[in-house]
């Protein structure tokens, strides 16, 4: 069998291999669209038994995981899908991110986000979600802020009414009014640093305040 024949049977098989792929693609779709993510799945793991590196199927898989709220196996499907060459690499860091927010590791969401939109700085989803888990996080900080000075307020009320044994009716009102004093102070600084540092929402309409965007195959 000369060399023609041998590479001609050879492209053969693999234009039926990749007929094979496309109609497992089509037919995980399909189940995907009809929201039977454990058979979409099958469909995907089935394409990456025989070319673990496929893009595509790499890609959903992560979505189908995703939908399965199993989030450590979409995670590395997406990790995967991100590390090839080719269409899905940006949308994979994308959900990339949305998986490890549903996780709830708000950091390596941020790290995800950030690296879809230098891969597509006008991504507007991408930017909405990092603004979202930003905002979430000024928001942890000054509830932390808030609790903090509550603390210490409760602490030096107590001090206070220690210190406030024995004194004239007089003394003690003098010194509640120069509490009250601080206590303004104290709070307008508060103020002041959230207003500082506010984010911006996106200006994305209909959207709740705590819904991620997600995007599919």
């Amino acid at each position: 069998m000369n060399k023609l024949a041998v590479f001609l049977l050879f492209l053969l098989a693999f234009t039926a291999a990749q007929a094979g792929v496309r109609s497992q693609l089509r037919q995980g779709g399909d189940f995907y669209k009809d929201q039977k993510y454990g058979s979409a799945l099958n469909s995907y793991n089935a394409i990456l038994k025989d070319y673990p590196d496929n893009q595509y199927a790499l890609f959903n898989a992560g979505n189908a995981y995703y939908r399965l709220n199993e989030y450590t196996q979409a995670e590395e499907m997406y990790k995967k899908a991100a590390e090839q060459t080719g269409d899905f690499s940006q949308s994979a860091l994308f959900n990339l991110g949305n998986a490890y927010y549903r996780a709830g590791n708000r950091e390596k969401a941020i790290e995800s986000y950030k690296a879809a939109i230098l891969q597509n700085p006008k991504d507007k989803e991408a930017i909405h979600n990092l603004q979202l888990i930003l905002q979430q996080e000024q928001q942890d900080q000054n509830n932390q802020n808030n609790q903090n000075n509550q603390d210490q307020s409760s602490d030096n009320q107590s001090q206070q009414n220690d210190n406030n044994k024995g004194q004239s009716p007089q003394d003690m009102q003098d010194s509640q009014d120069q509490s009250s004093q601080l206590d303004k102070s104290a709070a307008d600084r508060v103020m002041a640093m959230a207003k500082e540092n506010e984010y911006r929402r996106s200006g994305s309409a209909g959207r709740q305040p705590d819904s991620t965007v997600e995007k599919d195959w």
